[in-house]
């Protein structure tokens, strides 16, 4: 929970939820987002569009996405090795697909 005590009364605080909280470039949640989005059914390049409406996403440079895709195909590929629930088997799929999505581009 944050808690701004200058914020307006009735708008102090916000429910977060940083599972995986981290250090990073300000694109990242976009990226993450992207995964999600594949993961509920979107295509990558819906998923990508989507990300762009977040202004960090355009810093973002062209060889560090794909990285990143790669790097989040074998987390995902890692977590649902060893933790096969339906959730992480989707998000395992997503996360390749968009991989793939990259590595086509």
């Amino acid at each position: 929970m944050l808690v701004n005590g200058r914020a307006p009364q009735g708008d102090r605080a916000r429910l977060v939820d940083w599972g995986w909280a981290t250090r990073g470039a300000s694109w990242l949640d976009a990226g993450y987002w992207v995964i999600w989005l594949i993961a509920s059914g979107h295509a990558p390049a819906s998923a990508e569009r989507w990300a762009a409406e977040v202004p960090a996403w355009h810093t973002a440079p062209a060889e560090g996405i794909a990285a990143f895709a790669a790097a989040n195909r074998n987390v995902w590929d890692e977590i649902s090795t060893a933790d096969p629930d339906p959730w992480t088997l989707r998000l395992a799929a997503a996360a390749a697909t968009w991989h793939d999505h990259r590595e086509a581009s």
